[in-house]
């Protein structure tokens, strides 16, 4: 079973509302909202594929929360469709210059309306594919080009007729075994996030005690703690159930703990902090290292960009965005709170353990 598309349908009338969650209530999750001021925040924490937005609104018209979505840069790929009972071309006019991508006036057709959302769903999901292939080049580009200059010169050298001692032939292997190591790393985890992406990775979730997972992962990450005289304290109750896919989960923890030692001050203490409500069960990763621009946080976790080539190296960022994917996939969620100069937490909110999930999208 393939995950529904999220809708986000705002009108004062409860009555609208009811009709909307009716006609798409069986193909997508619509969630309904009257307060035409929480439409900004709502969108931002749902992520939907679609708003539909009713023009003649208490407090903000359409158009204003329109342009108000226009306006969020994570929200980009976000489909809006006005819907008025006003037929005049000038308020057509009007929606489209607030940046909605279609205008439906009431009353609708019942198989019009619905076929104007299939067509709109559809159009999000090529542009966001076209999107994310071509930035996966341009980051492929970006991250090959270190492991791949850790191979090639010392193999010129490995191949230089002079003498050499047998401790720098040693030396040479490692830093090209270093890059190979680094170049497969990546590799792998672009194949993965190109999997998820397209739908090719299904998962059963089930109700799974995460504790356990967060000490597998600082076990894993034994060698990397070591290296950087980081020690990593766990807060909180023994125990946390959520609807989850344990490895996948395991990879979501890992890669979080690797950026907290990543990004750590040698002799950092990493906090791990489990929450108590088991209604929210949630993780956080917290870290004392120099923080995230502001201007990257947004989109940190969502993209593929090389803005930032800290974050990226390694492969790194990219892991970042698997993490995502997986506990979206989960219907999870991954968000990140960063002040620089003063560190980061990642924190994960997984679902609860009533909560069931079907394939990863």
């Amino acid at each position: 079973m393939s995950q529904r598309p999220k809708i986000l349908a705002v009108d004062d009338e409860p009555t609208n509302l009811d009709i909307i969650e009716e006609l798409l209530g069986d193909e997508c999750d619509v969630t309904p909202l009257t307060d035409e001021r929480e439409a900004l925040e709502t969108a931002r924490r749902l992520k939907p594929a679609l708003v539909l937005l009713d023009i003649m609104m208490p407090a903000l018209s359409g158009y204003d929360v329109c342009r108000m979505l226009r306006a969020e840069r994570t929200l980009k790929h976000l489909k809006v469709i006005l819907v008025s009972g006003n037929a005049k071309i000038e308020e057509r006019v009007r929606g489209y210059e607030a940046g909605a991508d279609d205008y439906i006036v009431k009353p609708f057709s019942p198989d019009e309306f619905r076929a104007k959302v299939r067509v709109f769903l559809r159009l999000k999901t090529v542009e966001q594919v076209d999107e994310f292939q071509s930035k996966l080049l341009t980051l492929l580009g970006h991250e090959l080009r270190t492991p791949l200059s850790e191979i090639f010169a010392p193999a010129e050298m490995l191949t230089d007729p002079g003498a050499m001692s047998d401790s720098d032939r040693r030396n040479l292997g490692g830093i090209i075994l270093a890059g190979a190591t680094r170049l497969l790393r990546f590799i792998d985890s672009a194949t993965f996030l190109a999997s998820i992406r397209s739908g090719q990775i299904s998962m059963e979730c089930v109700a799974t005690d995460c504790v356990p997972l967060i000490h597998q992962a600082v076990a894993s990450a034994h060698g990397p703690l070591a290296a950087r005289s980081c020690n990593v304290e766990i807060e909180g109750p023994p125990s946390l159930i959520g609807c989850v896919h344990p490895g996948h989960l395991f990879t979501i923890f890992e890669s979080l703990l690797d950026n907290a030692i990543r990004f750590s001050h040698p002799g950092d203490s990493i906090r791990i902090v489990v929450g108590a409500d088991p209604a929210s069960p949630r993780v956080s990763f917290i870290d004392r290292g120099p923080g995230i621009d502001p201007d990257h946080v947004a989109t940190l976790l969502d993209g593929l960009d090389v803005a930032d080539g800290r974050q990226h190296s390694s492969g790194h960022g990219l892991s970042l965005v698997v993490a995502h994917r997986l506990i979206l996939a989960m219907r999870g969620d991954l968000s990140v709170e960063s002040v620089l100069g003063h560190g980061s937490e990642f924190r994960v909110t997984l679902p609860p353990a009533q909560e069931t999930v079907g394939a990863l999208r």
